[in-house]
C-alpha cells in the first residue's frame, strides 16, 4: 500500500492544519486579550482614561496607568462628532452642520467623521460605548477576509493567509491609528487589490462592481491619504497584470475595467465626497508636502518602543510614536528573508512575489530615506499635500503579503519535504546582491539609530527597547536555521514562527491599545451640568488644562476653539487673541490667560464667550488681610474643622495657609471644604488636589460676590480623604484666613466645585445682536488691529460694501430658531442696521433670507456673518445647505442602480440563456 503523510484525507497536509490552527488560535488571543472585555462593556476601547489629565475629571481621579496621551483626537474629535450624527439621523435631522466648536464646521455632509463607512455600523445598532470595540473587530474581519480572498486567487496557503491578515491588523499604523479614519480605510486594501486583480483576469462586469464597492467603501472612511497610496500601489498593480494578459484587447479591457470601477466608486460615494471636494480650500489650508521619515524609526519595525511609544506619555524620538512606529514584528522580518533564500512556493501566481517585493522596497524607500524620489512624487497632485508617512499603511500590507509568501515556503519545504517544488527565484548572484543591499540599508539604520540616540541623550532608552526584540530575532534565526538542518524540526518551525509573531504582535497590542473605564468616557461634572443650564445659545472658553475643548460637541456647549477643520479667518481672529492658540491646523485651545485678559478681552466679548472656566486653584481678587498675622498652627485630621471670622462683604474665595508640604498618592482623593454663614446665608465651595498639598497660601473658590455687607461671616473649614494630618496657619483666636474679595476685572465668579471655578464674562455680547452702526474695513490686518482694540458694541466692521451703511438704528433681536444648520430671528429695526452673527457661517453653503427673499451673507468682524436688515419687522432666515449633497446624492443614486444592474443583469442573462436554470460562476480553481 502506497503511504501518503504528508496529506490526510481531507487534503490538508499536517503542517499546514497544524499552522492554520496556531494562527486560529492566535487571532482569538489577540481579541481575548485586548478589546475582546469592551466587547461586552467590560471596559471602553477608546482612550478617554486621557481625560482625567484635565480638569474637572482630575478631581475624580488621576489617570491610570498604561494610558496612552497621543490619541486625543480619537475622543475629542471623531467619537462625539459620530455619537451626535446617530443621535440626530435618530430624531429625524441629517446633521450636515455642528455649531459647538470653532464656530461651526460642515458635519454629516463630509466623510471627516466616517459616518457612512461600513466599518462604522455598530455605532448605528449598538450602544456608543460598546461601538469602539466592535469596529475593531470589524476591521479584523474585513482584513481576513480580504487576506484570505486574495491570496487564495495568487495560490498561498490558508495557513499563509490568516498569518498575512494578522501582520497587517497588528501592524504599527494599523495598531497606533487606532480609532481614527485611518485604519477604517487601510482595512479595505486587501480587499481592494482581490477586487482588482479579479477585473483584471476575469474581466466580467460584476468585478467592476466589485471594485466600485470596494473604493466607495475607503473614500467613505473618511482619510484619503491612505486611499491615494492603496490606488497608487494598485494602479501599478494593474498596469503589470494587465500587461501580462493574453493579447491587446484582453489588456485594454482590463485596463479600463479596473479605471472605470475606480469611477464607480468615486460615484458611489459621491454624496459625500463631492461636498468634500468642494471645501478643499478649508481642508488643505496650510497643508505642504513633507519629508520623509526620519530613518532611524525604522528600527521600530522590530523594536517598536524604541522611540516611546506615548503610553504613560514616554516619547524620546523626533517624531510623535502615533506617526513613527512601523511596526511589523520580528517573525515577518525574518519571512521576509525566507523569500529572499529559499523563494517562492511553486503554487504561487508566478510574477506575483516579485512584483509585491519591488513595490515594498520602492515604498519603503519613499518613506524612510526619501530623496529625489521622494521630491519627484511630490510634484503629483494629492501627494504634495499628504504626509507620506501615511504610506506606512500600504507598507504594512506588503510585508504582510511577502512574509505569507515566507510562511507559504516554509509549510511547503515541511509538508512536502526539501524536494518540494520551488518556482522560479532570482539567481544566486542576484540574490546575493540584493541582501547585500538589504544588509548596507540595515547597517545604515543602525548607524542613524546610535547617532540619533547619542545625541539626543536617550542612548540608555533606546537600548534598554532594543534587548527584547533582539532575543526575538535571534531566537528566530535559530528556529529558521535548525529547520534547515533538520527534518523533524522544519515540520514546527512554520507554528513555531507563528508563535513569534502573535505572542510579540499581541504583547506590544496590550501595551497600546485602551481599555479605558466606562466611568471616565465623558463624565458629566457639576461644572458641565452649570454651563448647560446656563450657557443658552452663547459660549465658554478654558484655560489649558480644564476641559478638553473639542469634547465640547460631546456636552453640546459652543465653544470658540476645538478640534475641526477651521476656516483661516476664524484662525488668525483666535490667534489674535493669544498667538499660541493654534496648537495644530485642526487643533486650537486657549492658554492660561492673565486674568485681565479674561474679564477685558474686545475679542472674547466679539466670540461671545459669556463664562470662562479654569482649575480649582485658579480664584482671582483682591485679598483682605486680617488684622493679626499667624502665630502658630492648627492640626485637622481627616473631617476635623477649623472656624475664623471675616468681615462682612462680597467673597471669591478664602485663603488659608498650609504650614507645610503634604504630598499624595494618585488614589487620594483629598478635597479642602469651607462653609460661609452671613446673616441667613450659606453658601459651600470645595477644592480637589492633585499630586500635592502645596505648602503656602491655598485658596478655595466661592460663589459669594451677593453676600449681606453687614455684620461678620462665620467661616468652617476642614479637609477630607486625608491620610495624614493638615497643618494650617492659625492665631490664638483660632484659623487664621483672608477674604479673596471681587475686582472690578470684568468678572463674576457664579459656580465653583471640587474641580472647577467658572467665572462669569460681564461684557460678552449676544452671539446673535444688532448692529447699528457699520463701517467698510477692507485690510485684514486693520480690521483685527480694531478688534483687538475694541469697537463699540453695537458696530459692525464689514469686509466688503453692503447694501446700506448703518448709522445709529436700534433693534429689538428675538431668536425664535437657533439650532445646528438652521437661524431664526424676529427683528424690529429703528432703521436700517445688520444682524451680526458670530459664527463662522460666511461661506458656501450658508444661505440668509429677510422675510423669504435671498440676500447677500456678508463677511464681519473678520470671521462672522452679516445679515443686512432694512427698517422695520422682519423675519430673517439663515440655513445651512451643505454645497454638493444634492448634487452628490443623484450621483450616488445613479452610481447604485449601475450597481445592481452589474451584478443583476448578468445573472438575468445567463438565466435566460441556460432556459430558467442557475448557472454558478465560474470560480478559478485557485479560490476553492
Amino acid at each position: 500500500m502506497t503511504k501518503t503523510p504528508s496529506r490526510q484525507r481531507d487534503g490538508v497536509a499536517p503542517v499546514e492544519r497544524a499552522t492554520r490552527v496556531a494562527m486560529v488560535v492566535g487571532i482569538v488571543a489577540l481579541v481575548a486579550l485586548t478589546f475582546g472585555p469592551a466587547l461586552f462593556g467590560f471596559g471602553v476601547f477608546l482612550d478617554v482614561d486621557l481625560l482625567q489629565a484635565y480638569w474637572p475629571w482630575t478631581a475624580t481621579g488621576a489617570v491610570p496607568a498604561g494610558a496612552m496621551w497621543c490619541r486625543g483626537d480619537t475622543f475629542d474629535a471623531l467619537y462625539p462628532a459620530i455619537v451626535n450624527t446617530v443621535e440626530s439621523a435618530r430624531a429625524g435631522v441629517w446633521p450636515t452642520w455642528t455649531p459647538y466648536e470653532v464656530g461651526g464646521a460642515p458635519m454629516a455632509s463630509l466623510p471627516n467623521h466616517t459616518v457612512l463607512s461600513p466599518v462604522t455600523w455598530p455605532f448605528w445598532v449598538l450602544p456608543s460605548h460598546l461601538a469602539p470595540a466592535w469596529v475593531k473587530l470589524t476591521e479584523l474581519l474585513i482584513v481576513v477576509v480580504g487576506m484570505v480572498a486574495l491570496l487564495g486567487r495568487w495560490g498561498v496557503r490558508r495557513s499563509a493567509a490568516l498569518l498575512a491578515a494578522f501582520v497587517f491588523f497588528t501592524s504599527g499604523f494599523m495598531l497606533m491609528w487606532t480609532n481614527w479614519p485611518h485604519t477604517r480605510v487601510a482595512v479595505f486594501i486587501p480587499l481592494l487589490f482581490w477586487a482588482l486583480d479579479r477585473v483584471v483576469v476575469e474581466r466580467r462586469a460584476r468585478d467592476v462592481a466589485w471594485v466600485g464597492l470596494v473604493v466607495a467603501s475607503m473614500l467613505l472612511g473618511g482619510f484619503p491619504a491612505v486611499t491615494l497610496f492603496a490606488l497608487t500601489t494598485g494602479a501599478v498593480y494593474v498596469l503589470v497584470l494587465g500587461w501580462r494578459q493574453e493579447g491587446t484587447r484582453a489588456t485594454v479591457v482590463a485596463w479600463a475595467g479596473a479605471a472605470g470601477g475606480v469611477l464607480l466608486g468615486v460615484a458611489l460615494s459621491a454624496v459625500q465626497i463631492l461636498p468634500f471636494v468642494m471645501s478643499l480650500g478649508n481642508v488643505l489650508a496650510g497643508r505642504e508636502a513633507r519629508d520623509a521619515t526620519p530613518t532611524e524609526l525604522l528600527v521600530t519595525s522590530v523594536a517598536p518602543g524604541a522611540w516611546g511609544t506615548c503610553v504613560e506619555n514616554e516619547r524620546w524620538g523626533s517624531v510623535n510614536p502615533i506617526e513613527g512606529i512601523a511596526y511589523v514584528g520580528a517573525g515577518a522580518v525574518l519571512l521576509l528573508l525566507v523569500v529572499l533564500v529559499m523563494g517562492r512556493s511553486a503554487r504561487i501566481r508566478p510574477g506575483v512575489v516579485g512584483l509585491m517585493s519591488v513595490l515594498l522596497v520602492t515604498w519603503v524607500w519613499l518613506t524612510w530615506f526619501g530623496g529625489a524620489p521622494l521630491e519627484l512624487l511630490q510634484t503629483l497632485p494629492g501627494f504634495d499635500t499628504n504626509k507620506i508617512g501615511r504610506a506606512a499603511s500600504i507598507v504594512g500590507f506588503l510585508v504582510a503579503l511577502v512574509a505569507a509568501f515566507g510562511l507559504d515556503r516554509l509549510v511547503a519545504a515541511a509538508d512536502e519535504g526539501p524536494t518540494a517544488p520551488v518556482g522560479r527565484r532570482l539567481p544566486l548572484a542576484a540574490r546575493i546582491a540584493l541582501g547585500a543591499f538589504l544588509a548596507l540599508g540595515a547597517v545604515y539604520v543602525a548607524w542613524r539609530v546610535v547617532a540619533v540616540s547619542l545625541d539626543a541623550g536617550t542612548a540608555s532608552e533606546v537600548a534598554a527597547e532594543l534587548v527584547l526584540p533582539a532575543i526575538w530575532v535571534i531566537a528566530g534565526i535559530v528556529v529558521l536555521s535548525a529547520g534547515l538542518m533538520s527534518a523533524k524540526v522544519r515540520r514546527i518551525v512554520p507554528v513555531a514562527v507563528v508563535i513569534m509573531v502573535v505572542v510579540q504582535a499581541t504583547m506590544f497590542a496590550r501595551h497600546v491599545w485602551p481599555l479605558s473605564d466606562r466611568s471616565h468616557l465623558y463624565p458629566v461634572s457639576e461644572a458641565h451640568e452649570f454651563l448647560q443650564a446656563n450657557i443658552g445659545e452663547e459660549r465658554y472658553a478654558s484655560g489649558a488644562m480644564w476641559g478638553y475643548p473639542a469634547t465640547s460637541d460631546y456636552y453640546k456647549l459652543r465653544t470658540p476653539v476645538g478640534h475641526e477643520f477651521t476656516a483661516p479667518a476664524w484662525k488668525e481672529l483666535l490667534n489674535t487673541v493669544a498667538p499660541d492658540t493654534e496648537i495644530t491646523r485642526t487643533y486650537s485651545r486657549f492658554s492660561d490667560l492673565p486674568t485681565r485678559e479674561i474679564g477685558d478681552n474686545p475679542l472674547l466679548d466679539q466670540f461671545s464667550v459669556k463664562y470662562w472656566a479654569v482649575r480649582p486653584s485658579q480664584v482671582v481678587g483682591e485679598l483682605a488681610y486680617p488684622s493679626g498675622r499667624p502665630s502658630g498652627a492648627v492640626t485637622l485630621d481627616d473631617g476635623e474643622r477649623a472656624t475664623c471670622r471675616l468681615p462682612a462683604g462680597g467673597l471669591r474665595g478664602l485663603s488659608v495657609e498650609a504650614t507645610r508640604a503634604i504630598p499624595l498618592e494618585e488614589t487620594d482623593r483629598v478635597q479642602a471644604h469651607v462653609r460661609v454663614t452671613a446673616g441667613d446665608q450659606v453658601i459651600e465651595g470645595v477644592r480637589a488636589f492633585a499630586g500635592t498639598i502645596p505648602k503656602g497660601p491655598i485658596r478655595i473658590g466661592l460663589a459669594g460676590e451677593d453676600l449681606p455687607s453687614s455684620g461678620d461671616a462665620e467661616v468652617e473649614v476642614w479637609f477630607t480623604g486625608t491620610k495624614q494630618p493638615v497643618e494650617l496657619a492659625a492665631t490664638d483666636d483660632g484659623l487664621w484666613c483672608e477674604a479673596v474679595r471681587p475686582r472690578d476685572d470684568g468678572l463674576r465668579l457664579v459656580h465653583t466645585d471640587a474641580g472647577s471655578v467658572v467665572y462669569e464674562r460681564l461684557t460678552s455680547l449676544p452671539r446673535i445682536r444688532w448692529a447699528g452702526e457699520s463701517r467698510v474695513v477692507e485690510s485684514a490686518p486693520e480690521r483685527l488691529d480694531l478688534l483687538k482694540k475694541g469697537i463699540a458694541s453695537d458696530e459692525v466692521l464689514l469686509d466688503e460694501p453692503g447694501p446700506f451703511v448703518a448709522d445709529g438704528s436700534s433693534a429689538r433681536v428675538d431668536p425664535v430658531r437657533d439650532d445646528a444648520g438652521s437661524i431664526e430671528v424676529e427683528v424690529d429695526a429703528t432703521g436700517d442696521g445688520y444682524l451680526v452673527v458670530a459664527d463662522s457661517i460666511a461661506r458656501e453653503g450658508w444661505v440668509a433670507t429677510v422675510d423669504g427673499e435671498q440676500v447677500d451673507l456678508l463677511p464681519a468682524n473678520h470671521a462672522f456673518a452679516a445679515v443686512p436688515v432694512p427698517e422695520g419687522r422682519h423675519t430673517v432666515e439663515l440655513e445651512y445647505r451643505a454645497p454638493g449633497v444634492s448634487q452628490g446624492l443623484v450621483i450616488t443614486g445613479g452610481a447604485v442602480a449601475i450597481t445592481a444592474g452589474l451584478f443583476v443583469v448578468p445573472l438575468l442573462w445567463r438565466r435566460k440563456r441556460s432556459g430558467g436554470r442557475a448557472v454558478d460562476d465560474q470560480l478559478d480553481a485557485r479560490e476553492e
